[in-house]
């Protein structure tokens, strides 16, 4: 009578006991693959994107300055000011 597990957990656990490979043609298997094979590239690309940019972001603070305890003091300040002025 008591289930511990919510209705949305256990649909997605019978989900995932369900075998789809013999539910889908050939065909669909290879675009499938096909499909995960560019979305990995995809991944892969985007993170090297961004770390290409985070690097530069390092870069550009180095030179004008900005150190982690500098943005920690700004971050702080800015918090401070806006609990200040907020009406709870």
């Amino acid at each position: 009578l008591l289930e511990t597990q919510s209705l949305h957990e256990a649909d997605e656990d019978m989900v995932t006991d369900v075998d789809f490979t013999s539910m889908i043609s050939e065909e669909e298997k290879e675009e499938l693959k096909a499909e995960l094979a560019k979305l990995e590239d995809e991944i892969s690309t985007l993170r090297q994107v961004l770390a290409a940019k985070e690097k530069h972001l390092i870069e550009i603070k180095q030179k004008l300055g900005v150190s982690l305890m500098n943005e920690l003091k700004q971050n702080f300040s800015k918090s401070w000011h806006d609990m200040q002025t907020t009406s709870a």
